[in-house]
């Protein structure tokens, strides 16, 4: 993939996450090719270049000197955007491809994805990113999702521990497992052994710029509830800061510091913060929402075994019913 593509790629992905969060709307200006070359460190004619590839597809409109604006989107039954008939069609496409009519397709994708209720452990060690993983896997990918948490603190041979064994316990009794790269050999040699697959999830590249982003403008406020959580992000994010007061933590159950906080100052708040602190008109805007979390790469993992482990299943319930030509 060359560098204009991957810059279109990427492009595509931001505008078409905030459309659809509706964080931009129809006519909008979006950033201009000066500022993005700047954002991103590459050539600003390959930031034209990505935009000019934008146009062709519909979704903005470069205006000359005037600048770069999203698109009217047309719609399909007041409801659908036209990119999204355009994506429709190229998965409708390929079933085509594969000699499926547009009947059997439903019944495809119930398979691929609603045979069976998957049950997927998502080992933590700190309450406000286990609540927002269960929250997404539940809501986004349909997994009934079992926390399972852990000591913040990596074990030097966790495979010899009871904490080890309790996980792979845990594990056992479902039918996937994820986890950070914080936990990663501990849950991969536990899911190993009890022979369920293990996904290392990774975070969307939007937040983490995002993110990075604000820390290098002046830094930025968290609120969430477990101080664990603050010093994880701390330690993430440590080559764009220039010290730890860069990222505040403010904690959800100090109402006063809560508070205390100014309508203009760049927030996140964690869902299992806003869930303890409820709805509140004095809380500063969140400088991200909540979803999407993970990485492109892995909804794309998560999409592959959810697939798969449906398929099994329905083969086995009834394997004269498979469509033709669908495998695991």
């Amino acid at each position: 993939m060359d560098q204009e593509t991957a810059l279109s790629d990427k492009l595509r992905d931001r505008i078409l996450s905030a459309l659809h969060l509706g964080l931009l709307q129809p006519g909008d200006r979006l950033p201009s090719i000066r500022a993005l070359w700047r954002e991103m460190g590459v050539d600003h004619r390959v930031v034209a270049q990505a935009y000019r590839a934008l146009e062709d597809e519909g979704l903005v409109e470069v205006r000359g000197r005037s600048g770069v604006y999203l698109a009217p989107q047309d719609q399909l039954g007041g409801e659908v955007l036209a990119e999204t008939a355009r994506w429709m069609a190229g998965v409708l496409v390929e079933g085509w491809k594969r000699r499926m009519t547009l009947a059997e397709i439903p019944e495809l994708i119930r398979r691929c994805t609603s045979t069976v209720r998957l049950r997927c452990a998502v080992v933590e060690s700190n309450v406000d990113q286990m609540t927002a993983y269960s929250a997404e896997l539940q809501e986004q990918f349909g997994l009934e999702a079992v926390p399972v948490y852990i000591s913040p603190v990596p074990l030097p041979r966790p495979d010899r521990s009871v904490e080890f064994h309790g996980v792979e316990e845990a594990i056992r009794q479902t039918d996937l497992v994820v986890t950070t790269s914080y936990h990663s050999r501990l849950v991969r040699k536990a899911a190993e052994n009890v022979n369920v697959p293990a996904v290392t999830l990774t975070v969307n590249s939007e937040v983490v710029e995002t993110v990075q982003r604000q820390i290098r403008g002046g830094g930025i406020t968290l609120v969430c509830v477990d101080p664990e959580f603050g010093n994880r992000l701390r330690a993430m994010y440590a080559d764009a800061s220039e010290g730890p007061e860069q990222i505040r933590v403010v904690l959800a159950d100090d109402a006063e510091a809560v508070a205390a906080l100014s309508q203009d100052d760049p927030v996140i708040i964690t869902g299992a913060a806003h869930q303890r602190m409820g709805d509140s008109d004095h809380l500063p805007p969140m400088l991200l929402p909540h979803s999407p979390t993970f990485s492109a790469h892995t909804a794309r993992e998560l999409l592959q075994l959810i697939i798969r482990l449906n398929l099994a299943a329905a083969e086995q319930q009834d394997p004269a019913e498979l469509l033709a030509g669908v495998s695991a």
